[in-house]
This record gives C-alpha cells, sequence and structure tokens, in this order.
C-alpha cells in the first residue's frame, strides 16, 4: 500500500527527526551485539540480525524522503 501525504518542510523536518532517531536507536543495538556495550539507549530486538534489519529500513525510508523532497 502507497499513501501520499502532504506536509510543509516543517513537518517533513520533524518527520524526518523522529526517524533519524529511531535509526540511530537500531544503530545502537547492532554496536552493543558486536561490543557487549552501550554508550545509550538500545532497541528491544530478538538479535543483532534483526537491529541491523531495522536499521537498514529506516535508511530506507529516510532515503526516500530526501529524495522526494530534492523533487519538489
Amino acid at each position: 500500500m502507497k499513501i501520499a501525504v502532504v506536509l510543509d518542510d516543517i513537518e517533513w523536518g520533524q518527520v524526518l527527526d523522529g526517524l533519524r532517531c529511531r535509526l540511530e536507536t537500531y544503530e545502537e543495538t547492532v554496536r552493543y551485539y558486536e561490543s557487549g556495550y552501550a554508550e545509550s539507549e538500545i532497541a528491544e530486538v530478538r538479535d543483532m540480525d534483526e537491529a541491523s534489519q531495522m536499521a537498514n529500513l529506516y535508511c530506507s525510508i529516510i532515503e526516500k524522503i530526501n529524495q522526494a523532497m530534492k523533487k519538489k
């Protein structure tokens, strides 16, 4: 399902900020699984693979929004 959403620049900035925060949490979770140490909050996931998949998903979403914003 694809949905078109119309937001102004400030609103898209807030959406991107929230997505980046989630991305950072999943990236920190991957680092935690690699090193056994976390410097900040980590996500509740089954394992490092799930954390990595979620980080990749958030990167993809952020990139799609950034690309769409460049086209406007």
